[in-house]
């Protein structure tokens, strides 16, 4: 009897671990997709569009905040399997908070429930909580490359996000520095999210 409860807790555990790993590789797929997809609406985006291209860019606005946060958290789980880190949990916190936000506003419901308008402030969470993971993923011998990785593409993003002359909080409105930015953030991400499909794979 004992034998079979303890067969059964072995099989639980090896069943949420599978789980968990499946949980990562959807998560790092994710981050590809929020990526691309994000790189798409900015590139389509444009004053002269016409009504279909304006109705793929409003869909590639809602669905990339959203994408970004099952890129977040799968990165998160990965990051948190190894061992509890406040660092990494904040990071996780900032950026899933950013991803909900950006998607609020995306589909017009800040308005509705009495939230100011974020603009693009919810990109700044984002590369927020992306910076700390990755300054906390550099701590972590084995995961030294990706936490360079998810540190660079968080520092990218910053670049492009303080030089885009459409966000409040800019620094230095330059708009090539902006696009040039926004599009290595752009491929840094597809480089960390194909990483960790890599790492739950393996």
């Amino acid at each position: 009897m004992r034998h079979a409860q303890i067969d059964d807790i072995i099989a639980f555990v090896n069943k949420s671990g599978r789980n968990t790993l499946t949980l990562i590789r959807w998560g790092g797929a994710t981050a590809v997709l929020a990526s691309l997809s994000y790189a798409a609406a900015g590139y389509l985006h444009k004053p002269d569009m016409s009504g279909y291209v304006s109705a793929l860019v409003t869909l590639l606005i809602v669905t990339t905040p959203a994408l970004f946060l099952g890129g977040l958290l799968g990165l998160g789980l990965l990051l948190l399997g190894r061992e509890r880190n406040v660092i990494v949990a904040t990071g996780l916190l900032l950026g899933s908070l950013g991803a909900i936000w950006g998607a609020i506003e995306a589909v017009g419901l800040g308005w509705a429930s009495g939230l100011s308008s974020p603009g693009d402030w919810w990109l700044a969470l984002l590369f927020a909580g992306l910076t700390l993971m990755g300054i906390a993923a550099l701590a972590e011998k084995t995961l030294q490359r990706l936490g360079a990785l998810v540190l660079t593409s968080g520092m990218l993003g910053w670049v492009s996000l303080l030089t885009d002359p459409a966000f409040p909080g800019v620094l230095v409105p330059m708009r090539p520095v902006h696009v040039v930015f926004a599009a290595l953030f752009c491929l840094s991400a597809v480089v960390w999210g194909c990483v960790v499909v890599l790492k739950s794979s393996g």
